[in-house]
């Protein structure tokens, strides 16, 4: 009879691990097929998400705003400032004759009160075009008479309590007669002017064969022989007046990107030189000072009448009160 087979039982424990291998392997490998694939198709989508494409549309382009620029024309002021020293000076309004009154007005305080005289009411003077302080009694103006307004010299030795005309003293006088601009008038006799239109005119006190005008176009031009010959024009964009100094002559200008108010330069005696003094600050629009500043110089002190109020400088400029 034939010895039974023994029966060994299969390791049951070391075929599940070579499943659990395999299955192990095949997920490794699906892993990474799937981990390749998103690779491939992320690298054909750009990293961020571009913004939307710029384009131009005229209408929409940006517009500079406008900024204020200085005036290319200049007018006649009407207004008139005459000083003496840091206390005293003398400032009158102009305009058409004979409308226009000659009441200069004088302060000896620095400007906090002023006391108005007339010359109108004296001598039958309008429409002032120069006022000259010569000492603290003594004004001497060029206005035009009240019938026919030709021009007239009148003056004062009492501070303006009273006037008298001296018609012979005319001659003597710069100045321009508003009814012919292009003609200047000097000690030395009529000139024709270097240009169609003066609107201003400083003389100096010291020499009678000396003053600078102001055209209609801005240049300014100065003579030392009475008109015979004039300085090459400097073009003064925004000027609305000059007054002499003792260094040359002093301009006054509007509309300037660096002086929210008047700026103040110096020029020298022949217009070579121009030094920038200081800015008067105004809470004014450049165009509504046009013809209506006033400037002038004596004894180191600047005296500028801006807006509603004369200022004085006694440091170039720098300070204002």
């Amino acid at each position: 009879m034939p010895r039974p087979r023994r029966y060994v039982p299969r390791d049951s424990s070391r075929r599940r691990l070579w499943i659990y291998l395999a299955v192990l392997a095949f997920l490794l490998v699906d892993v990474l097929l799937i981990s390749w694939a998103l690779g491939a198709r992320s690298a054909n989508v750009p990293s961020s998400t571009p913004g939307p494409i710029p384009t131009f549309t005229p209408e929409a382009s940006a517009t500079p705003t406008p900024t204020a620029s200085a005036a290319t024309v200049a007018i006649p002021p009407t207004r008139i400032l005459s000083a003496l020293d840091d206390a005293t000076a003398w400032r009158a309004t102009t305009g058409e004759c004979p409308s226009t009154p000659a009441t200069p007005e004088l302060t000896t305080d620095g400007g906090q009160t002023w006391r108005m005289t007339d010359a109108t009411d004296d001598v039958q003077i309008t429409a002032l075009q120069r006022v000259t302080v010569a000492s603290e009694a003594q004004v001497e103006i060029v206005g035009l008479a009240a019938d026919d307004c030709s021009p007239q010299f009148a003056r004062s030795f009492v501070a303006g309590e009273e006037y008298s005309t001296n018609a012979d003293l005319l001659d003597d006088q710069w100045y321009v007669d508003p009814s012919d601009r292009s003609t200047v008038r000097t000690p030395g006799g009529e000139t024709t002017a270097p240009c169609d239109e003066v609107v201003g005119l400083a003389a100096r006190p010291d020499d009678d064969a000396s003053a600078a005008i102001v055209c209609a176009d801005t240049s300014v031009l100065a003579t030392v022989d009475s008109g015979a010959t004039w300085t090459v024009p400097l073009r003064e964009d925004g000027i609305v007046n000059l007054s002499v100094t003792a260094m040359g002559y002093l301009i006054a200008t509007v509309g300037l990107p660096e002086c929210a108010g008047v700026q103040l330069t110096t020029l020298s005696d022949d217009l070579t030189t121009a030094t920038p003094t200081g800015c008067l600050p105004v809470d004014l629009p450049a165009e509504t000072m046009q013809g209506k500043v006033a400037v002038s110089e004596a004894a180191g002190t600047l005296w500028v009448w801006a807006g509603d109020s004369v200022m004085r400088s006694s440091d170039q400029g720098t300070s204002w009160q």
